[in-house]
């Protein structure tokens, strides 16, 4: 099944925004995306967020058939979310 190419390309934006490694929602920091793009097999897709182990790596994830996702227990190949705010805020004086 293919995606209608307004919705392929929001997925796409949202991705380039978050591989910034900057995110305007606080649940959100500290984790990463899945190194494995748009071959993740996480139901999120490619916009998929996980907290990474105490190793550094994914956890293991899998679609809704079980196949594994390739980017399963690898490192990410982004850095950790942080808050947009806390780093376009004007230090205090």
């Amino acid at each position: 099944m293919t995606m209608p190419h307004e919705l392929a390309d929001r997925e796409q934006q949202m991705r380039a925004n978050l591989e910034t490694g900057f995110t305007d929602q606080e649940w959100a920091v500290g984790m990463v995306l899945c190194p494995a793009r748009e071959k993740c097999t996480s139901p999120a897709g490619m916009r998929a967020l996980f907290k990474p182990l105490t190793n550094g790596r994914l956890p293991m994830h899998r679609d809704w058939l079980g196949k594994v996702c390739a980017g399963a227990n690898k490192k990410p190949t982004t850095p950790p979310l942080q808050l947009r705010s806390a780093v376009t805020e004007e230090p205090s004086r």
